[in-house]
């Protein structure tokens, strides 16, 4: 009987593949959560920016300067989450167990709506 050492695949192997997969999963779902945040912190400003051109000119109503308010305060929330987000890798679980903040509301923007897969072209 012959026994080909090569294809031999110890515990210790077998634990670094899954670390390393955990490790690969982690990493993955953290830079999905970070680009949610960036294209919700995008498009928040982005609202603003406007509302406060029409705050500038003089062509803003109060509905316009109520949005700006509370979207300051998701935008708020929106960069609080990005900046815990940049914490979970010093967890001592990160990649096992990671402890994962808390996602802010995605606000409604009748002039900038979320694209999804029925509504493109």
């Amino acid at each position: 009987m012959n026994i080909d050492w090569t294809q031999l695949i110890t515990k210790a192997m077998k634990d670094a593949a899954i670390q390393a997969a955990e490790l690969a999963a982690a990493k993955t779902l953290l830079a999905s959560r970070n680009a949610q945040a960036i294209a919700q912190i995008s498009r928040i400003q982005d609202r603003i920016d406007t509302i406060n051109f029409g705050i500038e000119i003089g062509e803003a109503a109060a509905e316009d300067e109520a949005e700006q308010a509370a979207l300051t305060l998701n935008l708020k929330a929106w960069k609080s989450y990005q900046f815990a987000l940049g914490k979970v890798t010093v967890q001592p679980t990160w990649c096992q167990a990671p402890i994962w903040p808390i996602e802010p509301p995605i606000p409604e923007i009748i002039a900038a709506p979320l694209l999804s897969e029925s509504n493109e072209l």
